[in-house]
């Protein structure tokens, strides 16, 4: 399968909002911890498919490799609640041979509260055997197309991210 050819760099975080619905809160109405992930995870998929232009599951049915997850580390910082305007940001954080690093943030509709933090760690895998593979070089050359560059994910740890990240969106209150 042809991946898309970005000649240039694009903005890496991309932005999908959603609202959060009643079937996915506890009975405080608070969104259930489990369904961080899904807002995560659709939210990945809706900007890797329209923002990049990229149907992964096009790509994993016809080249029979993809990434499966090893690792992630998820910090619940602000409740979501039933009815509110939430948006979700990701982006590649970082990729190497057979790596890759996604970072998604979970904000209000303002941009100046982070909710939750999500580094998700992948590995890609052939399909066919289940072991692990090593990117082409067409995957990294996308990949290095849309890069979050803001920060080294081998160089800070999640919880010092947290921090920095809080303060970041916070700081977004006084500048609107």
């Amino acid at each position: 399968m042809q991946l898309p050819k970005l000649t240039d760099k694009i903005n890496p975080l991309s932005r999908t909002e959603f609202l959060v619905r009643f079937q996915d809160c506890d009975p405080y109405g608070h969104l259930n911890n489990g369904r961080y992930l899904d807002y995560f995870l659709d939210g990945r998929d809706n900007q890797v498919t329209y923002d990049y232009g990229w149907r992964l599951v096009d790509f994993i049915n016809e080249e029979k490799k993809g990434w499966v997850v090893q690792k992630q580390e998820l910090a619940y910082l602000r409740s979501a609640v039933y009815g509110e305007e939430i948006v979700i940001r990701t982006a590649t954080a970082f990729y190497d041979d057979s790596n890759l690093i996604i970072e998604c943030r979970m904000l209000n509709k303002d941009e100046t509260q982070l909710k939750s933090l999500l580094w998700m760690k992948l590995v890609f895998i052939n399909l066919t055997n289940g072991r692990r593979t090593n990117h082409t070089e067409d995957i990294k050359d996308f990949f290095s197309k849309v890069i979050l560059e803001e920060f080294n994910p081998e160089e800070i740890t999640f919880d010092e991210r947290v921090k920095e990240l809080t303060t970041f969106y916070k700081s977004q209150k006084t500048n609107k």
